[in-house]
C-alpha cells in the first residue's frame, strides 16, 4: 500500500483529511470509457475495496473505492497511464453521475507498480460533498447519501487536470454499493463491534478535542525526521464506552517504520472522545478512523 502514497509533498505536521468541496457544473465533450472488466470485491481485514477497469491500452483507467468503516465516505483511487506525465495541479475535477455537484479533489501522485500511475485521494470522498467541509471529521447522522443519490451515479467523470475530459462509463451502480456496504459491516463484527446495536447509533465517537492536538510535531520520529522522511498513516482507534481508547491499530501505512508506533502511542495518551451513543442514548463501545500525515516543511 505505501506505493500509493510515495511522492507525497513536503509541508507541515498535520492531522485530519482533505474534504471535499463543490464547484460549478460543466458540460464536457469527454472521452467515453467503456468497462473493460467486472466491478470486484475485495474483502481485507482492515477496509473494502471496489474496482473496476474502464477503457484499453494506453488509454485504460483502473477505478479504486476503498472504504474503512460503514459509511458513505470512500478512498479514491484512479491508476493507469493517463494518471502518468508531470500534472502541474495535484487536484482534480470529479462529477459522480450528471445531477450531483462536480467536486474539486486533493490528489497525492503515486504508483500502482503494474497498475501504473496513480492518483490517490483522501478517504473523506463522497458521492455528493458534504455542505459544510468540517462535517467529513463529524459524519452527520442527518446527512446520510440517499438511495436516490447512490442511484443517480452512471457516470463518472473526471476533468481537469486533463484538457480532456474522461468519462468512465459505470453503468448504475446501486448493486456495487450494496456490495460495498455489506463488506463494510462485516468488518466490524471483526472489530468487536456490536454490529446490530451500532446500526441504530444516535452519535457516531466524536473527538472531545481537534484531532489536530493529539499528534503533535515532537513526535516525529527522530530518525525518520534526520532523514527527512515523510509518511501517511491510516489509523483506527476502537473507543470505549467511557470516551477513551482502548486499542490502535494501523490499517495503513506509507513508512511503517517508527511511525506506526509513535502515532499509536500519541492516540492513546492524548486522544478522548465523546462516545458513541445507542437508539436509547447510552454510551457504547463504537470506533473512529482517520489519517496523520507526517510532513517537514
Amino acid at each position: 500500500m505505501g506505493k500509493y502514497f510515495e511522492h507525497a509533498s513536503i509541508g507541515a505536521v498535520l492531522v485530519g483529511l482533505l474534504s471535499p468541496g463543490p464547484v460549478a457544473a460543466r458540460d464536457a465533450g469527454a472521452q467515453l470509457l467503456q468497462p473493460s472488466s467486472k466491478w470486484s470485491v475485495h474483502y481485507a481485514d482492515d477496509f473494502c475495496r471496489l474496482s473496476r477497469t474502464f477503457g484499453e491500452g494506453r488509454d485504460r483507467i483502473s477505478l479504486v473505492i476503498d472504504r474503512f468503516q460503514p459509511s458513505d465516505n470512500f478512498r479514491l483511487i484512479l491508476a493507469g497511464q493517463p494518471m502518468g506525465g508531470r500534472h502541474i495541479k495535484t487536484t482534480a475535477t470529479i462529477r459522480f453521475g450528471t445531477t450531483l455537484p462536480e467536486q474539486r479533489l486533493a490528489f497525492l501522485p503515486g504508483d500502482l507498480g503494474k497498475g501504473g500511475p496513480a492518483w490517490v485521494f483522501s478517504n473523506a470522498i463522497r458521492i455528493r460533498p458534504y455542505a459544510d467541509p468540517k462535517d467529513a471529521d463529524a459524519i452527520p447522522i442527518n446527512d446520510w447519501i440517499t438511495a436516490e443519490e447512490r442511484a443517480s451515479v452512471t457516470t463518472i467523470q473526471i476533468s481537469e487536470p486533463f484538457s480532456r475530459a474522461r468519462t468512465l462509463n459505470t453503468g448504475p451502480m446501486t448493486d456495487a454499493f450494496a456490495a460495498l456496504h455489506r463488506c463494510t459491516e462485516e468488518l466490524l463484527g471483526h472489530w468487536g463491534i456490536d454490529v446490530a446495536r451500532h446500526a441504530t447509533l444516535t452519535r457516531w465517537a466524536t473527538p472531545a478535542e481537534s484531532p489536530a492536538k493529539w499528534v503533535r510535531s515532537s513526535d516525529y520520529p527522530q530518525g525518520m525526521l534526520a532523514k527527512q522522511q515523510p509518511a501517511m498513516v491510516q489509523f483506527r482507534l476502537i473507543v470505549g464506552a467511557d470516551g477513551a481508547p482502548t486499542a490502535c491499530h494501523v490499517q495503513q501505512s506509507t513508512n511503517p517504520a517508527g511511525f506506526n508506533e509513535a502515532v499509536c502511542k500519541a492516540l492513546m495518551s492524548r486522544a478522548r472522545f465523546e462516545p458513541a451513543l445507542d437508539a436509547e442514548g447510552k454510551p457504547f463501545p463504537s470506533f473512529f478512523i482517520n489519517s496523520v500525515r507526517f510532513e517537514i516543511p
